[in-house]
């Protein structure tokens, strides 16, 4: 695991949006999903990061949505011998506790539960992944200071393997929006987030921001299954730019330059799914995460 920094405060007063709740989470799609309201979520500084251009690289491979998702153990994909600028393969700590490093981000719901820890039931190298039981809205997530890395921690490409449980969870309302990764500056950028229908089990990928606004959207040609995915971004505060990829085929309706997308110099990674539902699922949204990484180039899912 390779280490980022002092441990990380921002965004402990972070709070939700979305149809059915208050204050500011960004609850809805932002394409044709429910509708979302509220405003900001938690502080932090805010600088001005400087820049280049769009960056990183080479071109999407695999097959359509939804492909090349593994089932299991890629070792190479752990950190051993990884000069990454950052790399959390979540082998370091106790099942049932939080990674080493890592703290807790304060959720929004009544009680903020604590829903996010070391697991071995599942894993994607080595023989642990963080799970995330989010049987309610509003659980906290984990988080990590980034502002070690320099510039790296504004202009980077990320990523992160993860496994949703089979059946996944369903909202009555027919929409769940669900943030997987978020990195945090003077507010919160949904770097890795979904909306998922229950009518026709699909879900798609968002650029997302706590208040609905300056955010990218996919059609719903994704499902949920019990398969290893990969999703990748990049980010770049300077030219305010983004990138996203899922299982190494860029999804490139959520591709953007120069926007104006609320980013500003980040300095908090948050890892863990929570959503914005005050809705009874049909159960908890179980997902594991494993072998996150963060690097300057384009890291890929191999």
């Amino acid at each position: 695991m390779g280490a980022a920094g002092a441990v990380a405060t921002a965004g402990s007063n972070n709070s939700v949006g979305g149809s059915a709740a208050a204050g500011g989470g960004g609850g809805g799609s932002m394409n044709g999903g429910a509708p979302a309201t509220g405003g900001s979520a938690g502080s932090s500084s805010a600088g001005n990061s400087g820049g280049g251009g769009l960056s990183g690289g080479g071109g999407a491979s695999g097959g359509g949505p939804n492909g090349g998702g593994s089932n299991g153990g890629g070792a190479s994909s752990s950190c051993s011998g990884k000069t990454y600028k950052l790399c959390e393969d979540f082998e370091n700590g106790s099942v049932g506790s939080l990674p080493t490093g890592w703290t807790s981000f304060k959720g929004y719901g009544d009680a903020s539960p604590q829903d996010q820890t070391l697991s071995s039931d599942e894993f994607h190298s080595g023989g642990k992944a963080l799970m995330s039981n989010s049987a309610q809205f509003g659980v906290s997530r984990i988080q990590k200071d980034i502002s070690a890395l320099g510039a790296t921690a504004s202009k980077h490409w990320g990523r992160i393997f993860y496994k949703v449980k089979s059946p996944a969870a369903k909202d009555p309302a027919n929409y769940l929006h669900v943030t997987f990764v978020s990195l945090f500056g003077a507010s919160e950028n949904r770097v890795v987030d979904t909306v998922s229908m229950t009518n026709s089990n699909t879900h798609q990928w968002l650029f997302n921001n706590p208040n609905d606004q300056g955010g990218t959207a996919s059609k719903y040609d994704w499902t949920f299954d019990a398969a290893w995915h990969c999703a990748e971004w990049f980010v770049d505060v300077g030219t305010k730019s983004y990138r996203f990829f899922s299982d190494a085929q860029e999804v490139k309706e959520l591709a953007f330059v120069g926007q104006d997308n609320q980013m500003s110099n980040y300095k908090t990674l948050i890892v863990g799914a929570t959503h914005y539902q005050k809705d009874t699922l049909s159960g908890p949204f179980i997902v594991w995460f494993d072998d996150l990484a963060i690097d300057d180039a384009q890291i890929g899912c191999q």
